[in-house]
């Protein structure tokens, strides 16, 4: 069992922070320990009298994740977890029992603040996950109006923009800082086209919200990575043939292509990605594979070394297909314990899939493939951080596919995009 002394001085400083505040977004890159942080900051809460029950909402596969790691301490083992998994019935049996703290998925979330939970306290693990449903009921004073203790816990709270922003700060603050409307703080930091449907920042718009937010937000630096392994970076380029260049470029001007129609602009960028992956599905959900330049590719960067483990990143099920024919001794995610323990070469990984909550990786891998430019710089970066975290001995190398001249090139411009947008924020909340 695992000694609090074993706790880093960035790590005290946090739970501090989160024990003497009762509103806090805790940004903390993967392997920087946000969830024994929490833990820790709960078992002192409840000790004290301060709060005295606490719900974790986090994504499904992470549930188990939490009263695992409460167990692996020793100051935090005494806490009593449960899960709240299964459907209703089952989860309505366990809420029953005694718990410091239940566990429930973001998607179920928005039962439990119907039922009688008795809980004063609330932890959002994935906060950026958490929309629709989930995050008008905590916004609800019925609903949400019983917590007085609120942490959103996220590797990258602004990783998509500051409207991301907005509506993370509102679930945890309930609009102390940014306001209680949406459209309030639209109008006041932003303007917008004559539509109305795209907005943009208002000149020092964002030097005033992020001081705004500044009291808010806590980052804890992963001071570990400084001791690790160096992790690099690459990107593999390809060109599309002829024939599927062709209707790539159809789909670029016509909504229609052969049998594969594209409703709106949305569904079509979607499109050309699944053509730049050499595959499309059609109306059906069918998946048609016509071009192997990038499975092709990926093979390649393979066979240059094949005697070391290498993890695939994918995120379309036929991207899977394509992949598992050509990898044929290749591990999916359904049991990476098999892929750790076994002489297994390729793990398949469905990127929001392992993204979180997975650990080990570390020890037995060193090179990720992600078979294309992903979206979601979270996902990429908490799927980086499976492998490039405390215990990695080796360095790490990240390689991407790249498909010229197509939408990938579009993906990777905003993703770093993105990355320059975070590190202007996490430098801002350092100034004084």
């Amino acid at each position: 069992m695992l000694s609090e002394k074993l706790l880093n001085v960035k790590q005290n400083a946090a739970i501090e922070r989160l024990y003497n505040n009762n509103h806090t977004v805790l940004i903390a890159a993967t392997g920087a320990g946000k969830t024994i942080i929490c833990l820790t900051a709960i078992k002192e809460l409840i000790t004290d009298g301060v709060i005295l029950k606490v719900i974790v909402a986090c994504p499904a596969r992470v549930v188990p994740i939490w009263k695992k790691e409460a167990k692996k301490w020793d100051h935090t083992s005494s806490l009593k977890v449960v899960m709240l998994d299964g459907p209703a019935s089952a989860r309505s049996k366990s809420l029953l029992e005694t718990a410091d703290i239940v566990v429930i998925s973001l998607n179920s979330l928005d039962w439990l603040l119907e039922q009688d939970h008795g809980c004063d306290g609330i932890i959002i693990d994935e906060l950026s996950k958490a929309s629709g449903k989930q995050a008008k009921g905590l916004r609800s004073k019925r609903k949400g109006g019983c917590f007085s203790w609120r942490v959103g816990m996220t590797a990258t709270p602004v990783s998509q923009d500051f409207e991301k922003l907005y509506a993370m700060a509102r679930i945890i603050d309930k609009g102390a800082a940014l306001g209680t409307t949406k459209q309030g703080y639209l109008d006041k930091y932003f303007y917008s086209d004559y539509m109305g449907y795209n907005w943009t920042l208002r000149e020092g718009g964002a030097e005033k919200i992020m001081g705004l937010v500044r009291s808010l937000v806590y980052a804890v630096e992963d001071t570990k990575k400084d001791d690790l392994p160096a992790c690099h970076y690459h990107e593999i380029r390809f060109d599309m043939p002829e024939n599927t260049r062709a209707i790539y470029n159809y789909m670029k001007t016509d909504m229609v292509a052969g049998d594969v129609e594209a409703v709106n602009e949305a569904v079509k960028s979607g499109k050309l990605r699944q053509l730049a992956s050499g595959f499309i599905y059609d109306g059906f959900g069918e998946g048609t594979h016509f071009d192997p330049s990038r499975v092709d590719a990926a093979n390649d960067m393979y066979a240059k070394d094949i005697t070391k483990k290498l993890v695939i990143f994918y995120e379309f099920i036929a991207q899977y297909d394509e992949l598992r024919l050509r990898f044929s001794d290749a591990w999916s995610t359904e049991d990476v314990e098999v892929f750790k323990t076994t002489n297994i070469p390729v793990l398949l990984a469905q990127i929001n899939s392992l993204s979180h909550g997975i650990d080990g990786l570390q020890h037995v891998c060193s090179d990720i493939l992600f078979y294309h430019p992903m979206w979601s710089r979270d996902a990429t970066e908490q799927a980086v951080g499976r492998i490039w975290r405390t215990g990695q001995t080796e360095e790490v190398n990240v390689t991407t596919l790249i498909c010229n001249d197509t939408l990938d090139d579009l993906v990777v411009a905003r993703v770093e995009d993105r990355a320059e947008f975070m590190k202007l924020f996490m430098k801002h909340l350092k100034e004084k």
